[in-house]
């Protein structure tokens, strides 16, 4: 069952221009041009410098690059978390980008965060239960009975037993805080959930237990999520499409086997080399092939870099590379690329999978 959002009503009073799209295209999340800078205006850092993504109802959109390439951060400004340079962000069709106030507090009952760390995102001086009844008692939702049932009913629906509600953090695993970090962000029914690398912090055995909770929740729910990570196993087992970052700027997207059968960007083609395989680690020692290593670190965000900004580390750059920027550009039906050679790669996927002309363009 897909949650209503009658908060929409009380956006569309103070949201004076029309839209470019309703609920009725299915687009739940649309993000236009967004720019977060830090520090001072001279030298800006710019952690997200001109970003466009649109997450649909009941999908799963990842969004995955390098620490510090600035994924975390579009999740905060969506959020309302972090203050935005420039661009819009619209939900439901309706401008929220300079919600304030009530507004904003009506908007975060449809969009909620599930953070990276599950320690850190929870009061250690407060029981769990208490942590749960306080979001529903923020916005208003029953009196104090309510209010317990309903946080007994969360800790059931994340498969946590009832009973540790009057518990504190550090008596529980880190894969039972991060479920206690979800059962908080469903707690006022959100239609959209930011997962901010949720499994990131948890032991392997645990993880999966985490994201196979997170799509019982999407297909029971009707949530959608912008899926935030930097393990792209991870996100092909969770999404639908796949967003790359690098430098706080999109330089590949697409359909998430599109991605992962034929990249079309040499950063995402470094990314899905260094994803453990040994299956794949022992066929290119037989056939001589070799893992593809990015050199150096990620360029400073306050550096303006001339042509495209992953010039400086890549395996595949030419002059024009370094004097021209590419824009993103459609390569594929269902895949996007910001890369002057981005044909060339896709070509070189095909043939050394043996796929046809047709499938691969």
């Amino acid at each position: 069952m897909v949650v209503p959002m009658p908060f929409l009503e009380g956006i569309m009073s103070i949201s004076n221009r029309p839209m470019p799209f309703s609920a009725v295209d299915g687009e739940l999340l649309r993000v236009e041009d967004l720019r977060v800078y830090f520090g001072h205006h001279k030298a800006p850092v710019r952690a997200v410098d001109g970003v466009s993504l649109a997450v649909r109802r009941g999908e799963s959109v990842g969004l995955v690059g390098e620490s510090g390439c600035g994924k975390t951060t579009v999740g905060r400004a969506v959020m309302k978390l972090v203050e935005i340079i420039e661009g819009r962000i619209l939900f439901g069709g309706y401008d929220i980008t300079s919600l304030r106030g009530g507004n904003l507090r009506e908007y975060r009952k449809q969009a909620q965060m599930v953070f990276q760390d599950p320690y850190g995102s929870l009061n250690a001086r407060m029981p769990v239960g208490q942590a749960i009844e306080e979001v529903l008692h923020v916005h208003k939702r029953g009196d104090r009975a309510q209010r317990r049932k309903q946080a007994s009913e969360l800790f059931h629906a994340v498969g946590l037993n009832p009973e540790y509600l009057g518990r504190y953090p550090h008596e529980f695993s880190g894969g039972q805080r991060q479920r206690i970090g979800i059962a908080r962000a469903l707690a006022v029914g959100p239609s959209l959930i930011i997962a901010d690398e949720p499994v990131s912090a948890l032991d392997v055995s645990v993880q999966i237990q985490i994201l196979n909770l997170l799509r019982d929740l999407q297909r029971n729910m009707g949530l959608s999520y912008l899926f935030v990570a930097h393990d792209l196993s991870v996100v092909r087992y969770m999404c639908d499409r796949i967003m790359v970052m690098y430098l706080g700027k999109i330089v590949e997207s697409g359909s998430s086997e599109r991605i992962y059968s034929f990249p079309s960007h040499p950063y995402t083609e470094a990314l899905l080399s260094s994803v453990p395989d040994v299956g794949k680690g022992l066929d290119s020692r037989k056939g001589g092939s070799k893992r593809i290593v990015l050199k150096g670190d990620m360029p400073s965000p306050t550096r303006q870099i001339p042509g495209c900004p992953f010039h400086t580390r890549c395996h595949r750059a030419r002059d024009k590379c370094r004097v021209d920027a590419p824009r993103l550009r459609r390569v594929h039906p269902y895949q996007w690329s910001a890369c002057h050679y981005a044909e060339e790669l896709l070509e070189e996927n095909r043939t050394a999978s043996g796929t046809s002309k047709s499938d691969a363009f």
